[in-house]
């Protein structure tokens, strides 16, 4: 009997890990991870790791820039200028001394 509800428990467990991946965006920012829902039904960019990425490269992920506009998290694109800018500072500022 233990097998059983050990079998049944990794199903729904694996049922709702595909469900949140199927439905929602979790992307890891400067200020922490964010779940934003995705506007189509699909496995593509379920994990996306932004702090290194500026605003254009977010033209590699068109489906995440289009989620994060349309559940209006304009923080979270504020978020990713932010870091990006304060990436660039970082590389550039050795230079300077």
């Amino acid at each position: 009997m233990r097998r059983l509800s050990t079998f049944i428990f990794g199903m729904v467990v694996g049922g709702l890990l595909i469900y949140v991946a199927l439905n929602y965006h979790l992307i890891h920012a400067q200020d922490g991870l964010h779940m934003v829902p995705k506007v189509d039904a699909t496995l593509a960019s379920t994990y996306v790791d932004v702090r290194g990425l500026g605003v254009s490269d977010l033209t590699r992920y068109p489906e995440v820039a289009m989620a994060i506009s349309k559940a209006g998290r304009q923080d979270l694109l504020e978020s990713i200028a932010t870091g990006a800018l304060g990436t660039e500072i970082d590389r550039f500022s050795p230079r300077v001394r």
